[in-house]
């Protein structure tokens, strides 16, 4: 490999977009984007769920497999037999309506007029698949947007309530396949930057 072949522009550190960073929507059958491009904060029957902790979000995958050994005890086959997609994100905005309905459930939450949450109730399974959409800068300027169809909590992190310690939301969502797809990711030029358009 020269010098050539090392392109610095596609090194990237995580960053969020200006305003929000991360949607839902608790429609039955949401809309869902199907581009970097399409405004969120307008899209009808999406939320924002507000600001994350300095964390941002974190993207794992776990890989199960099952090895087949030789009569002298090698691997000769490592066979694939299942691929999980999880995300975590910590939310801290945790008096916003659409992000407590998503930690407790949306029959959990009760909501006034004013959209202030005014009750949260304790009852079990509760917690449905939901739809997340989340979005990031690149340091080259590109818009990054994660789709996630279908997200399932899977755990959730204690939540402090200590003085001084800022309460938070810790959600890890596990993606569920749909058309076999867990999730798509989508990148585009945001519009006026002076680049090219839609690359998802």
């Amino acid at each position: 490999m020269s010098i050539s072949d090392i392109d610095t522009s596609l090194v990237t550190v995580g960053q969020p977009v200006d305003g929000g960073c991360c949607y839902t929507s608790f429609a039955e059958e949401p809309q869902l984007p199907a581009n970097a491009s399409a405004d969120m904060a307008s899209a009808e029957g999406w939320e924002s769920l507000g600001e994350l902790s300095q964390n941002g979000y974190t993207e794992g995958m776990q890989i199960n497999s099952q090895n087949f050994r030789g009569w002298h005890g090698s691997v000769v086959l490592s066979v694939v037999n299942e691929e999980t997609h999880t995300y975590r994100l910590e939310f801290i905005e945790v008096s916003r309506a659409a992000v407590t309905k998503v930690r407790y459930g949306i029959a959990n939450v009760s909501v006034d007029g004013q959209g202030n949450v005014t009750e949260i109730r304790g009852k079990s399974g509760q917690l449905k698949p939901i739809p997340l959409v989340i979005d990031e800068l690149e340091s080259n300027g590109w818009k990054r947007r994660t789709v996630v169809e279908k997200a399932q909590i899977t755990s959730i992190d204690d939540t402090p309530h200590q003085k001084g310690d800022l309460m938070v939301y810790g959600l890890t969502f596990t993606a569920i396949e749909v058309n076999g797809n867990p999730f798509k990711i989508y990148r585009a030029m945001p519009a006026g930057s002076g680049g090219a358009g839609n690359n998802g």
